[in-house]
C-alpha cells in the first residue's frame, strides 16, 4: 500500500513538472497574475495609512515607497534618478552595485524626482467690462471667481460668445467656426446642447446612455480653447445663483467636520515645463454679471439653447461689439517636491522602449475623511506592479525594453506623465513605441448586470492593436465584454494624453464611471476582483505583444 502511494505521489509530481514545463514564457507570465496578488496589494495601497496619496503629501511619499519596493520584490530594476542626484535625499530603494538588472556604475534609484508649483489665489483679483467708454468692476469672491490661474495675469481684451464652446467634429459641432479667438476672451454657455432636457434630439445623440459622455464633453470644451490661444473663459450663469456656493459664516459652522461633505483644501498646482502654458483663466460669474454680458451683447440665450437642443442651429460666434474683458489676477506659489515610481525590466534592444503607467495620485483627506481612492486610481497602480511581476515571472527577456510608472500628479492635470515625456528618466521619448495606461478599473457601471464591461481606447492608426486584443481575448478566454474605439489622437483625462502628444500609440483602459468616483466612498469593498484581473491579464497580454513583435 505504502509503495502505491509513494507511485501515485511520484507521478503527480512528475505530471505537475512537465505541465510547467509545456507553458510557454507568455503563459508563465499570465500565470502569476492571481486574485490574491491584486487583493494584496490593493487592500494595502488604497488602505487609511495611505492618507488618500494627495500629490506632494505624506500619504503620496508612503505610496510611492510601497510601489519602488513591491517592483523590487517582483523583479524590475529601479530607472528612476541616480542616488545622489536629489540633494542626498530619497536614496531609499536603491540596489547594491551589481544587483537588480543594473550595471555596477548606476546606482538609480526607483524615484523621478520634480517639483510643482502649488498655487492659492489671494483674493485680489479684479474683474473689469468695459462698454461705451463705461466700466463695470467686479471683486473676486464677491462677483467671480478664478480658476486655472497659475500666475499673476494681466489682460484686457475683445470679447466673443461662442454658444456652448464645443467642437464635436463627429457630430458636426464646432461653436468657433468662422472667428479668430486668439488673444481674445471667449463668453460661452455652461453644457452641451440638450443639456437641460434628456428627452431633446441633442441629448440623445451627444450623450444617449454614455455615463461617461457628459465628462468628454466637458474635457473636449477645454482642449478646444487651450488650442485655440483664448486668453479667458467666462462662464455665463443663467437662472441659476452660483455665489451661494462662495459665501463665509460669521460663526463656526462645521461643527462636524468628519460629516462635511466636499473637500475644502483642495490646492491647484501646475507644472513649469518648457514653455509658458497656454492654457486660459477660467472665469465664474454671477446671474448679474451675465445679465450685463447678454444685455450689452444683444444675444438672445433662449432662442440659441431651444435652436441647440433641437439640432436646428445655425449657429456663428458672435464678436460683441465694442465690449471688452480686464481681468488682474494675483496668486500666491510655492515649490512643492513630488515624484514618480519608475522601474524597468531591460530587453534584448535596451534603447528601444514600451511602456505602461498609472497614476497613483488621489485626493488626500480633508475634514477628518479619507479619499482612499480604490478605484481612482489604486487599481490602476496594482494593474503597473502586477505586470512587472508576471513578465519578470516569465523567465525571459522581453524583445524591447520594459518601462513601468506610477504616476503622481494626474489629479492635479496630469504633470507626472507630461514631466516624464518632457524628461524621460529612460531612454529617449522618441525610442518609445507604445504605451499601456490604466486609470479605474475595477468597478462595475450601473448597467453592467453582468458584471464585465470595459472600455479601450487606442491609436486609430494601429489597427492591429485592436487584432491582439481580440485574439488574446479570446485565446485565453478572458471574461470581459469590451467597448473597443479607436481615436486618431486619444486624448482625455489620463495619463496616456503625454504619450500621444508625443506620437506614441497607446492603449488607454476604464472599467466604469460610478458614482463613488472622487468621493471617500471609492472603498476596496466595492472593487469587483474579477473585472480587475481579467483586465489586468489581457492588458499584459496586450504589452507582451508590443514588447515582443512590431504593432503598426
Amino acid at each position: 500500500m505504502k509503495k502505491l502511494l509513494f507511485s501515485v505521489i511520484a507521478l503527480i509530481f512528475i505530471y505537475s513538472i512537465n505541465s510547467n514545463a509545456q507553458l510557454t514564457p507568455k503563459e508563465k507570465g499570465l500565470q502569476a497574475i492571481t486574485i490574491d496578488a491584486i487583493k494584496g496589494q490593493l487592500e494595502f495601497l488604497s488602505s487609511d495609512w495611505m492618507e488618500g496619496r494627495a500629490t506632494g503629501e505624506r500619504g503620496a511619499y508612503l505610496a510611492a515607497d510601497y510601489v519602488a519596493s513591491m517592483f523590487r520584490v517582483f523583479g524590475a530594476a529601479p530607472a528612476g534618478d541616480a542616488a545622489e542626484g536629489f540633494r542626498g535625499r530619497m536614496v531609499r530603494m536603491v540596489p547594491a552595485a551589481g544587483q537588480g538588472g543594473q550595471p555596477s556604475t548606476a546606482r538609480k534609484t526607483y524615484f523621478q524626482n520634480f517639483t510643482l508649483i502649488e498655487v492659492q489665489p489671494s483674493s485680489g483679483s479684479n474683474l473689469t467690462l468695459k462698454k461705451a467708454g463705461q466700466e463695470y468692476n467686479f471683486d473676486e469672491g464677491i462677483d467671480f471667481t478664478v480658476s486655472r490661474a497659475t500666475m499673476d495675469i494681466k489682460f484686457d481684451a475683445p470679447i466673443v460668445f461662442v454658444g456652448y464652446g464645443l467642437v464635436d467634429k463627429d457630430n458636426g459641432i464646432d461653436d468657433f467656426a468662422g472667428i479668430d479667438v486668439k488673444g481674445k476672451v471667449i463668453v460661452r454657455l455652461t453644457g452641451f446642447p440638450g443639456y437641460a432636457d434628456n428627452t431633446s434630439p441633442m441629448y440623445k445623440k451627444l450623450i444617449g446612455d454614455n455615463m461617461r459622455a457628459q465628462f468628454e464633453i466637458s474635457r473636449k470644451k477645454s482642449e478646444s480653447v487651450s488650442k485655440l490661444g483664448v486668453l479667458g473663459v467666462i462662464d455665463l450663469t443663467v437662472n441659476n445663483d452660483v455665489a451661494k456656493r462662495w459665501g463665509a459664516y460669521n460663526f463656526n459652522y462645521n461643527m462636524a467636520p468628519a460629516e462635511s461633505g466636499p473637500r475644502t483644501n483642495w490646492s491647484a498646482m501646475r507644472l513649469d515645463g518648457k514653455e509658458i502654458s497656454s492654457n486660459p483663466v477660467a472665469i465664474s460669474i454671477t446671474e448679474r454679471v451675465s445679465s450685463l454680458i447678454i444685455k450689452e451683447g444683444g444675444l438672445d440665450i433662449a432662442k440659441y439653447e431651444k435652436e441647440a437642443a433641437a439640432g436646428t442651429s445655425k449657429f456663428k460666434p458672435v464678436l460683441i461689439q465694442g465690449m471688452n474683458a480686464a481681468l488682474s489676477v494675483d496668486v500666491n506659489s510655492k515649490r512643492v517636491n513630488t515624484r514618480n515610481v519608475i522601474a524597468v525590466i531591460e530587453g534584448e534592444n535596451p534603447n528601444e522602449f514600451v511602456a505602461v503607467g498609472a497614476h497613483m495620485d488621489h485626493m488626500g483627506m480633508d475634514n477628518g475623511k479619507i479619499w482612499n481612492g480604490a478605484d481612482d486610481n489604486a487599481s490602476g497602480t496594482v494593474g503597473v506592479m502586477t505586470i512587472a511581476k508576471a513578465f519578470a515571472a516569465s523567465g525571459v527577456k522581453p524583445k524591447k525594453s520594459i518601462v513601468f510608472c506610477a504616476w503622481t500628479g494626474e489629479e492635479k492635470g496630469l504633470y507626472g506623465s507630461e514631466y516624464f515625456t518632457l524628461y524621460p528618466a529612460v531612454g529617449k521619448i522618441s525610442d518609445y513605441k507604445f504605451y499601456l495606461n490604466f486609470d479605474m478599473i475595477a468597478r462595475d457601471a450601473t448597467n453592467d448586470t453582468a458584471k464585465n464591461m470595459a472600455g479601450i481606447t487606442y491609436t486609430k492608426a494601429y489597427p492591429k492593436l485592436e487584432e491582439i486584443t481580440k485574439s488574446n481575448a479570446e485565446q485565453y478566454k478572458i471574461n470581459l465584454k469590451l467597448n473597443i474605439r479607436s481615436q486618431e489622437v486619444p486624448t482625455g483625462g489620463s495619463d496616456y494624453t503625454a504619450f500621444t502628444e508625443n506620437k506614441i500609440p497607446v492603449i488607454a483602459w476604464m472599467a466604469a464611471m460610478h458614482p463613488d468616483y472622487h468621493q471617500p466612498s471609492d472603498e476596496v469593498s466595492l472593487v469587483n476582483w474579477n473585472k480587475m484581473l481579467d483586465i489586468i491579464k489581457l492588458g499584459y497580454l496586450q504589452l507582451w505583444e508590443a514588447a515582443n513583435s512590431e504593432i503598426k
